[in-house]
């Protein structure tokens, strides 16, 4: 199987993949999951769980005191500005991932690994990028390889994509069957896959578009 574990739709805000373009640019991908991690919001990616159940997982880009972090497999949107721990938490309250996207990344607000290790020795961080393809060759992320290996983290390659095209740019093979409805089955098959990674950023056809309303409490 091949998973591509951060994918953006125009619910982010900074992203311009429609609905329907999303739907497209993943058809004409050869990815078998994906996750929609949309800054802030989960109803762009519950959308789209109802349109591919057995494809999509829910999941949640944010922003904590740290840095950048995603939330998988969650019911409910997670607050910006909590603290890292609170973050955690809240993802584990929900029988989520914490996922770290774009690790060390000197452009975009990224965690340090350094400042979580206390958390990643406890076994609080499920998941790491190892390479994100809006990270240049000569970025960062990669650094991030020993670190998964010193705490036995599970490591990702996600497109990070933005526009439809980019969706499965980077991305994470597996031998093994992962069940969108059960982050354990994610985990036990992420161990032994293989990251692909590939620096695919291509520019965003910003058009006239209006975000839709979302339909969580917290965020009207």
């Amino acid at each position: 199987m091949k998973l591509d574990l951060h994918t953006h739709t125009y619910v982010s805000g900074d992203s311009s993949t429609t609905f329907d373009e999303y739907v497209s640019g993943l058809t004409k991908s050869s990815m078998d999951v994906v996750a929609v991690t949309d800054h802030l919001r989960i109803d762009g990616a519950l959308e789209l769980k109802v349109r591919f159940p057995d494809k999509v997982i829910v999941g949640q880009e944010f922003r904590c005191d740290l840095g950048e972090v995603i939330g998988l497999y969650l019911d409910e949107a997670i607050p910006p500005l909590l603290s890292f721990g609170e973050a955690v938490e809240r993802i584990k309250d929900q029988d989520g991932l914490v996922m770290i996207p774009h690790p060390n990344d000197l452009v975009r607000v990224s965690v340090d690994l350094r400042d979580i290790e206390g958390f990643a020795s406890r076994g609080l961080i499920d998941i790491i990028e190892v390479g994100n393809s809006k990270s240049k060759p000569d970025g960062r992320c990669g650094e991030a390889k020993s670190f998964t290996d010193r705490f036995e983290i599970c490591s990702v390659a996600s497109s990070d994509a933005h526009v439809e095209e980019a969706i499965g740019s980077s991305f994470t093979e597996t031998q093994f069957d992962v069940d969108c409805d059960d982050p354990k089955s994610l985990l036990t098959a992420l161990k032994g896959s293989t990251p692909w990674i590939s620096y695919f950023d291509p520019p965003r056809r910003w058009k006239s578009r209006v975000v839709p309303p979302s339909t969580n409490s917290s965020f009207k």
